[in-house]
């Protein structure tokens, strides 16, 4: 058999020889030609190349998957994290630091012994409860702020807290611009917000109308509207009642009308009448207090009340 026949046979076998498919006789047999055929040897190595390239492929395809399904599985983790802890900072947000709650919404009760702040009361609404209650204090003033959440088994809706002052002794307690406690006296509720709402000016009608809102009008006569008279002093303020009064309470009306129109002389620095206009069934009405007939029924000069916040406290006990 001539080599070049010896060859053909041997490149037929050499797709088996590299499967190791074939029997170590024809192993041997092809190794010795191998080692004495240039060209054999080197379709051999040709023949192995391919098959170590295509491995080669493979793992590096196979690590970039796996380098690929890690940063997946990375991004998945810390987008869960960051949820995670979005949802953990939004929840101690709303349940433990709550938010600020106006002390005008709740019914709070004051009391002060020396340097000792003792303060109480229960949230209005239902699904509220108390979060926290902190404290600062700055030269013998002790402002106390309310923080409110809802309502879980930690967050109760009724306080009760106990603050000690650093200075030897408490001259005001306050919420904000709220005062709750001055002068040895409890501030009630519409005692502290008249005064936080003093206006100086009668032609301010949207603070008139906090006023307003603060002492009842709507709440004590129904629906009505306001006339100014601002043209020449004595200033004055109209309430014009859309609803008739009953005769048979008229006396006890135009009583509150005189309670009220003294607080409101008394909350507007320049205000010097207060008229009430309405119908009776006899026609229309009108029931005028002077600032001179407000003092008189005080029993000292009516705008001397609202210089401080006890002063109006003194004003509403005397009024109402």
């Amino acid at each position: 058999m001539s080599k070049q026949l010896d060859c053909e046979i041997v490149r037929d076998l050499l797709p088996s020889y590299v499967d190791g498919q074939t029997s170590n006789v024809t192993n041997t047999a092809i190794k010795e030609h191998i080692s004495a055929c240039h060209d054999c040897a080197d379709a051999l190595r040709r023949m192995k190349e391919p098959e170590k390239d295509i491995l080669s492929q493979k793992k590096e395809i196979d690590y970039l998957k796996k380098v690929k399904r890690s940063k997946r599985l990375t991004a998945w983790i810390t987008a869960a994290a960051t949820l995670l802890i979005g949802l953990i900072v939004v929840g101690l947000r709303v349940f433990v630091h709550g938010t600020a709650a106006n002390f005008n919404a709740h019914a709070v009760n004051v009391q002060v012994e020396g340097d000792v702040v003792y303060v109480s009361g229960n949230l209005v609404s239902s699904g509220e409860g108390v979060a926290r209650v902190t404290f600062a204090e700055k030269d013998g003033v002790v402002d106390i702020q309310l923080f409110t959440a809802p309502i879980m088994p930690f967050n109760r809706g009724s306080f009760s807290e106990t603050y000690t002052a650093k200075s030897n002794a408490v001259k005001a307690v306050t919420s904000g611009d709220l005062v709750l406690w001055e002068n040895g006296e409890t501030i009630s509720n519409i005692a502290g917000r008249l005064y936080a709402a003093k206006n100086p000016y009668i032609g301010d009608m949207p603070a008139n109308q906090i006023i307003a809102n603060v002492i009842g009008i709507g709440e004590r006569y129904g629906t009505y509207k306001n006339e100014l008279q601002t043209s020449e002093e004595p200033y004055g303020w109209v309430i014009i009642l859309d609803d008739p009064v009953d005769p048979s309470h008229e006396t006890k009306n135009r009583q509150r009308m005189c309670s009220d129109a003294c607080l409101m002389i008394a909350a507007v620095d320049n205000l010097g009448t207060v008229t009430w206009r309405y119908e009776n069934g006899s026609g229309l009405q009108e029931y005028t207090i002077t600032e001179k007939e407000a003092s008189e029924i005080a029993g000292a000069d009516i705008k001397s009340f609202a210089g401080s916040a006890s002063g109006m406290q003194n004003l509403v006990e005397i009024v109402r």
